[in-house]
């Protein structure tokens, strides 16, 4: 089923409908007299990265105004400007205190082994790839957000390609053994201790000092945000080895989302699917980008490009990585999430790719 479908069932299941006419699309869109007024109080990702400079900044201070006729408008604080932790960012939305956050799933506290699984190290090889491991695993996910957190997925994103940057020049990833990783998430983690590094969850705004000391060897993170991030200016070399894309997601609370009228959820449900088209249409292009800002082998239009060392995959790498997958990041997650949960995952996700998630 796809994503829009999905969304348009639980926007009906959440204001007591039965999802079957919200999963169609509306006849006509709303006109603005129909909508209701509104500002949205939102939190988007770093202020200092693509997408939220290019897509989710404008859609709320520009774009939705535009298409309501000044009805609907969006306050967004990205979590750089609010300093807040990952975990904090559901915790606030729960509350009501903001209406929208764009989020990760490594910011899921409660039922995070369920999210975990929209983004396992090593799965996704392509943009398309991620995108269709969200859509298929939407359905545990929305549950979860209801349940756990008051609120519903709206709209999905993902950042671009995950790759290694190491302070020292390597030359494959059988260099990764015996070095100091930092990671975001557990299956990242795992990952690492099965390529033999020591995996270091450090926040990303504090990466770059911590490679600075040597506090860590090497980081994981997308092409484009690592250079954003000025990672270039502490580290000599990046494997160009997909390890997946860090997934997102935009999530409303249920409270808020239920206040409104069925013409503003109608309108809004679709402003929401422009805003994540434009998102995942920035993903491929970013990650291309990032490679050329980080290795000067390409044209980089967000600033001068840097010349680090660009280490391209080989067999042995990607033999490295399947294997680190099927017999640690699989395994190790479904003892996580617990073996209906495991078997679900293999049977929506897994098949399509002959992956098999099982404890060891």
């Amino acid at each position: 089923m796809k994503f829009t479908a999905l969304l348009g069932m639980a926007a009906a299941l959440a204001v007591g409908g039965t999802g079957i006419a919200s999963a169609q699309a509306p006849a006509a869109t709303p006109a603005p007299a129909q909508l209701d007024t509104k500002k949205f109080n939102v939190i988007g990702t770093w202020n200092f990265l693509n997408i939220n400079k290019k897509v989710e900044a404008p859609f709320w201070s520009e774009q939705l105004g535009a298409a309501s006729g000044g009805k609907l408008t969006g306050n967004i604080k990205s979590i750089t400007e609010l300093n807040l932790k990952g975990t904090e960012v559901l915790r606030l939305l729960k509350t009501g205190v903001y209406d929208v956050a764009h989020a990760l799933p490594i910011y899921v506290d409660d039922g995070a082994a369920v999210f975990e699984a929209s983004d396992l190290s090593g799965v996704a090889t392509s943009v398309a790839q991620q995108r269709e491991i969200l859509n298929a695993w939407m359905p545990e996910m929305q549950k979860v957000m209801r349940d756990k957190f008051g609120s519903m997925i709206v709209s999905t994103f993902a950042f671009p390609q995950q790759v290694f940057f190491c302070r020292d020049e390597i030359s494959s990833l059988a260099d990764i053994k015996g070095k100091k990783v930092r990671v975001q998430g557990v299956s990242q983690s795992d990952l690492v201790k099965a390529l033999g590094g020591s995996a270091v969850t450090i926040p990303f705004g504090e990466v770059v000092p911590a490679l600075e000391k040597g506090v860590v060897d090497c980081g994981i993170t997308g092409t484009l945000p690592g250079y954003q991030a000025k990672w270039p200016e502490v580290v000599k070399t990046v494997v160009d080895v997909s390890l997946g894309y860090t997934a997102g997601f935009v999530a409303v609370n249920l409270a808020s989302w239920n206040k409104l009228s069925k013409p503003t959820q109608d309108f809004m449900t679709g402003q929401f699917k422009k805003l994540e088209e434009a998102a995942w249409a920035s993903v491929e292009a970013d990650t291309k980008e990032g490679i050329a800002c980080n290795t000067g082998n390409g044209p980089c239009s967000v600033g001068p490009a840097a010349k680090l060392k660009l280490v391209m995959p080989s067999d042995a790498d990607r033999a490295l990585v399947k294997k680190a997958l099927n017999d640690v990041v699989l395994p190790e997650w479904a003892k996580r999430c617990g073996a209906e949960c495991a078997a679900k995952w293999s049977e929506t996700v897994g098949k399509r790719y002959g992956l098999t998630a099982k404890a060891n």
